[in-house]
Formats: C-alpha cells, structure tokens, sequence
C-alpha cells in the first residue's frame, strides 16, 4: 500500500518527542562528566564510568527493534508503546539523579537512565521508514537533526544560565544540577506525549498481519520476551562469536544453527530477538558493514570529547582543573554548555541545508566534507586560550552533528528490507555503542599511558580520528536517489 506524504507540520508532530529524549542526552554529554568530577572521580575513571552508555545500547536498541518489529495493536500501535515506555522511565531517572550522594549512585542511576533513552529512541528510527514515503526519508531524517540539537542545545544552555542564576549546593551537588535535571524530567515525557498524541501509525496489511501472528505464535507477552532477550542476549553474542571461527571453513554453520534454534520452541522463546538479530547482522547489506568502519572512528572520537570538553576549556581558558579550583571549574562547566549549546544550535539551524545538500550532492560527499571539519576543529580546540573564539571551531563541529545525526541513514536505508526496519534500525546502533563500549575500556589506558591524562591532548587525538572516519566514508558506494524527488523545505527553527 502507497504511503501518503506528510505536510511538514505533520513531520515536525511526528519528531517532537525526539526533542525530549535528546534533552536527556544533552545532559549526559555535558553534566554528567563533570557531575562524576565533582564526586571525585579521577581522569583515567571517566571512560569506564560512561560504560552504561553503549552497553544498554548494543543490549537494548536492537531488542526493542525487534520486539517492535513484531508488535501492533489497535490501541497503542506499534512503535509507540515504547516511546512512552522509554520516556517516563526516563523522567523518573532524571528527577532523581541530582539527588545522587556518591559515585556509584550515579554512575548507577546512569545505567537505568540511557536503558530507557535507549528504549524510547530506537523505534524512532524505524518509525520515520513506517509512516513516511521513500522522498520524504530525507526530510524525516533530518528533522530529527534539527530536534536533536534543539533538545541537546536546550540542556546545554540550562547548564550555563542555571550555573549563572541559581548558585548554592544541596546534598553534594549544586541547585544549578538540580534545576537542569527537573527540567528534563517535564521535557522527555511532555514532549513524547505530544508526538504520541499527534501522530498516527499506518496499520498492518491483512497479509502483514498474518506474517505478524506466524511470527508470535507461541510466544509470550513482549514484556516477557523483552527482559528474556536482556538475559539471554550475551549468551547469543557469545554463541555468535564462538561459531564465528568455524563459519570462515563453513559459511553455512550459522544458518543452520540458527534454523535448528528456530525449530525447538524452548530456544524460541528464549532467544527469539536474538536470533532475528543475528540472521540480520549475517543478511547485512555490505553498504552497513563500510558504514560501521566510519562509525568505529567517529564515535570513539565524539566520546573523548564529551568525556573532556569541560576539563580541557578549564585547562585553556581557565588554567585550572577540578581539584585546583572547584570554583572556576564550575564555571568552565557553564561555559562548556554555552559552547556544546553554540553547536547544536549550529546543527538545528543546518538540517535542513544538509538535506539539501545531500539531494544535489549525494550524502557520502556532505557527510565526508562534514567530518573534515569537525576533524580540524577538534584538532585547534584546546590551543584556543580566548572563551569566546571556542565558539568557531564548534561552528563546523556543529554542522557535522547535524550530519552524523542523519545522512549515514540515507546511504543505508534503501538497502534495508522494509520488514526489518526497526531490527536494523537497532543493528545501526550497535555501530554507534560498540566503538563507545571499546572507547570505555580502552581510553583510560590510552590517556593516562600516551597523553598523561591531559584533556586537551584527548580532544586532539578526537580530532585525528575523525579524519580518519571522513576517510573512511569514501569507501562507500552510495545509492543514488532522484534529487527531484527529495523536497525539503527550507530555513532553521
């Protein structure tokens, strides 16, 4: 069945509740760090700590891929019952996370709060290729860049303007901690509600539908299905990587252990998202495979900054660190929100040019060009000494998150079976928390042995492996879509 176009209101409905989930993104990228800082942590134990990160994401996104994949109801509909799911989990973790009293609290109440983001955000993906026509999968895309560095801006400026306005500390945190964090708890859940409200799902075809139910026969609610997969996901992770050996002598072992697995009804239900997950990642277009190698540099490269963007302006501008002067740490904090803010606005204000930009000239070259920029301006950033000129390297790393945030789906999406949208939705995401998780174990060792713990020497290193990923994007061959037929509309919200 042909899908109808969207107006452009509708779209914008439609990605709203991705503002909300972003929010609680921003947060993490700028106030969680320093957060851990405050409580003590020491520089080479900040990457471990963001460990929750990637880790619920390679755990979760492809499991509620899956499961809503496999999932429809005339109520609630298919993808939306996580996004509400997702959402008010997130909230509760956002209202009491300033309240944490140590660093295992917070690295804690971390864990269950990007559990849920992760379970609101993935099915958004997959939505966008449900409800949209294949010419207005740029448009979606992109507005979910736009909202993105809305929500990521939002969390960023609060930081700055709390920390200006609301000064005092309760418990072991600053007000300005708390008033951020409230805010997000009414942002993630108003603004999911709003997109739920608004927008409806396409329902199943009879044929769909009968594909659906041969597909549940003989399973338990998704509920149950979705705490069977956390437990028994490892193990299917595992499985694969021991029969990975043995498949280089015989290409055909996986499959066949993945057809004898399907064929007894214990294994069934036990490992049901983890088989669809591994048949996916056997069946991956090799597009996703080139795309992954891209994904290995730039998201080992955006980690490192989040982990130190604070510490280095601090060191730059400040010529301090958190144990030196707890004070003007907090206000290189605040003006790191102004900073990270500075380029979400920039990523807002530029989605819809990209859009544009990768209808005339392809996405591989915009998302190539993008990176490049980010690349060098990461290289300059810690050498800068004036506040207010960190502003124009974060300018061109601003345009690149708009793209990071959405081009890589148009060199992938015309490559993905519709009836495995949301499990490869998922799988994407694995590219991106893999890098995060190898970043987490590796990066302690590699900045207290190589940079002797410096952060503006992390944010340097960053910088190099993003030249490396926009070197990486040209090895992809891009499918190339009617520029006529992609028609987005202009200017910056």
């Amino acid at each position: 069945m042909a899908k109808s176009r969207l107006s452009f209101s509708q779209i914008i409905n439609m990605n709203v509740g991705f503002f909300g989930i972003q929010y609680s993104f921003g947060l993490q990228q700028s106030a969680v760090n320093p957060i851990y800082d405050m409580l003590g942590a020491a520089p080479d134990e900040i990457p471990i700590l963001n460990l929750a990160g990637p880790m619920t994401g390679l755990l979760i996104q492809p499991i509620i891929g899956a499961l809503s994949d496999s999932t429809w109801s005339e109520r609630f509909g298919r993808r939306k019952p996580y996004f509400f799911i997702g959402a008010l989990f997130c909230s509760i973790c956002l209202f009491f996370y300033p309240f944490s009293s140590s660093l295992w609290m917070a690295a804690g109440l971390l864990w269950v709060l990007d559990a849920a983001n992760n379970t609101a955000m993935e099915p958004y993906r997959a939505l966008i290729a449900d409800v949209l026509p294949e010419e207005q999968y740029s448009k979606g895309f992109l507005t979910q860049s736009f909202f993105t560095g809305l929500g990521i801006t939002l969390a960023n400026v609060s930081l700055f303007v709390f920390q200006k306005y609301i000064p005092g500390i309760a418990g072991s945190l600053p007000y300005w901690v708390y008033a951020s964090f409230f805010l997000g708890t009414i942002c993630s859940i108003g603004s999911v509600m709003w997109s739920i409200s608004k927008t409806p799902e396409i329902p199943p075809s009879a044929e769909e539908l009968a594909v659906l139910k041969k597909r549940n026969e003989g399973m338990p609610h998704p509920a149950i299905q979705f705490f069977l997969s956390i437990l028994t996901t490892l193990v299917a992770y595992l499985v694969l990587f021991l029969l990975f050996i043995p498949s280089v002598f015989d290409r055909k072992i996986i499959p066949k252990t993945i057809s004898w697995a399907e064929k007894n009804p214990t294994t069934k239900v036990l490992f049901a998202q983890n088989l669809e997950i591994i048949e996916s990642i056997i069946q991956m277009p090799s597009v996703m495979w080139k795309l992954s190698l891209v994904y290995l540099f730039q998201w080992y490269a955006l980690f490192c900054y989040w982990q130190n963007a604070a510490k280095s302006i601090a060191q730059s501008v400040w010529d301090t660190s958190p144990l030196e002067n707890k004070a003007l740490y907090e206000e290189a904090v605040g003006w790191t929100g102004l900073v990270n803010g500075w380029y979400n606005i920039v990523t807002f204000l530029s989605a819809f040019y990209l859009a544009r930009m990768a209808s005339r000239f392809g996405p591989k070259k915009v998302h190539f060009v993008c990176l490049i920029m980010a690349g060098l301006g990461l290289m300059i950033f810690p050498m800068i000494e004036n506040k207010y000129l960190l502003f124009a390297p974060m300018t061109g790393f601003g345009v690149a998150w708009a793209s990071m945030m959405g081009v890589p789906y148009l060199l992938v999406v015309n490559e993905i079976p519709k009836e495995r949208y949301g499990v490869y939705m998922g799988i994407i995401n694995m590219m991106i928390v893999i890098p995060m998780i190898f970043q987490t174990l590796s990066f302690g060792f590699i900045s207290k042995t190589f940079l002797n713990n410096d952060p503006g020497l992390a944010i340097s290193f960053a910088g190099v492996l993003l030249l490396f990923a926009a070197l990486a994007t040209l090895r992809i061959k891009e499918t190339h879509v009617d520029p006529d037929a992609i028609q987005v509309s202009g200017g910056g919200h």
